[in-house]
């Protein structure tokens, strides 16, 4: 194996992945990473290369027999283990990951979503009742956009009652810490106490599930089975707990991105009004110009190789960034320039590969429905301040929109 003072130093860049000075200037520094070839990241733990270029992250998404998503554990990679021991389907390869992603689709299907969206629009609805009800100021992000996650998809999806979702929502809340533990330090007591009620609530969900059944996501799941095969308790467990507990964050984060780039473009967003057919292209739009975020789930070399001509060690923590690769202008002409007419195909926001989000019809419409319902109850609505400047937040690797005020009229 090659040594670390085999690299190319000229390709070292001396930056914190996760400040929040990089949060609040990140869409011009991945515009930046979209025109350069990958680089190397050695002050954050483990030695890291970040990919920006769509071919890049294209092709690290895909092969997955040079890169790994099944990082080490432990000492010197807590970082990385953001679901604190829980095995996610993204964090597994080959035959593995294909059989439980088989076993996971029927209840991902559009057909089952189907089912889903009726209970979507009346929770939606709700949600929007009550911002009205509230007065003529709201947050965007946080009486809507963050509530996707509580009050449409765990309770459509899952029939979780109140107290169950604010467990749920707690674990949400400070997973994000995970990803700023330092090598060999122990996570933060507080995630440490919300996984544990979190893991302990999904236990008996599952329970409570096989002995009542519903017709739900959650049923789906237990029920699931490939000519014989079904999920075992462990990876039922693991399931369940990853989806409910943290993916379907990434809804809630994304739907804020759309909400302040539509809400930051009025003329756009007038169009929108006017022709809400034109709503689902434009959403294709916002998941490609303000994501959830700018990194997913970190790969390992398995061999020494190369990317984009930067040599790449066995060993080394690979980052591709779907969000630089979405300001590709090589795909994406004039990439920082938001329009709903652009109709962006290929789109990195899902990711790529035999790692393609297997959630994304759920995600795209959850997030058309929000904005398709919120532009026909509120047609006025607009910013409270024309010149607001967006905060983020959340883990390393994500733009967790804090707040986005507004106005109903």
């Amino acid at each position: 194996m090659s040594a670390l003072s085999d690299l190319d130093r000229s390709k070292v860049v001396d930056i914190d992945l996760g400040s929040s000075e990089f949060k609040q200037n990140a869409r011009g520094i991945l515009a930046e990473w979209a025109k350069r070839p990958p680089f190397y990241v050695l002050s954050c733990g483990p030695a890291q290369v970040i990919c920006g270029r769509y071919a890049d992250v294209h092709e690290i998404f895909s092969d997955t027999e040079r890169f790994s998503s099944e990082l080490p554990r432990g000492h010197g990679f807590e970082q990385f283990d953001k679901f604190m021991g829980v095995q996610f389907i993204t964090q597994m390869d080959g035959e593995r990951h294909a059989r439980i992603r088989r076993l996971l689709m029927p209840a991902f299907s559009a057909r089952s979503l189907s089912r889903l969206e009726t209970r979507i629009v009346e929770i939606i609805d709700g949600m929007l009742d009550k911002i009205e009800a509230g007065g003529n100021e709201f947050d965007g992000m946080q009486d809507y956009g963050a509530q996707l996650v509580v009050g449409a998809l765990l309770t459509a999806m899952a029939n979780l009652n109140e107290s169950q979702k604010e467990i749920f929502l707690a674990f949400h809340e400070v997973l994000p810490l995970t990803t700023y533990t330092k090598p060999g330090e122990p996570f933060a007591p507080e995630c440490v106490q919300a996984f544990e009620r979190a893991a302990q609530l999904a236990r008996e969900i599952i329970a409570q599930r096989r002995a009542h059944p519903r017709p739900d996501f959650i049923n789906d799941l237990i029920t699931a089975r490939d000519q014989g095969d079904k999920l075992t308790d462990r990876e039922l467990f693991d399931q369940i707990f990853t989806i409910c507990g943290a993916a379907l964050s990434a809804t809630s984060r994304a739907a804020g991105g759309a909400l302040y780039a539509l809400y930051s473009h009025p003329e756009q967003l007038a169009e929108l009004i006017r022709d809400p057919s034109l709503i689902p292209e434009a959403v294709e739009e916002c998941l490609r110009i303000a994501s959830n975020g700018y990194f997913t789930f970190p790969r390992m070399a398995t061999r020494d190789t190369e990317v984009g001509g930067t040599k790449i060690l066995k060993g080394m923590v690979v980052r591709p960034s779907p969000q630089a690769a979405n300001y590709d202008p090589q795909v994406f002409s004039d990439p920082l320039r938001f329009d709903i007419h652009r109709h962006p195909k290929r789109i990195m926001a899902f990711g790529a590969g035999p790692h393609h989000c297997i959630g994304n019809i759920l995600g795209r419409t959850a997030i058309t429905i929000a904005i398709r319902r919120m532009l026909a109850r509120f047609p006025r609505a607009r910013l409270a301040d024309p010149d607001f400047v967006p905060s983020y937040g959340g883990a390393v690797g994500e733009l967790r929109l804090q707040r986005l005020p507004m106005r109903i009229q």
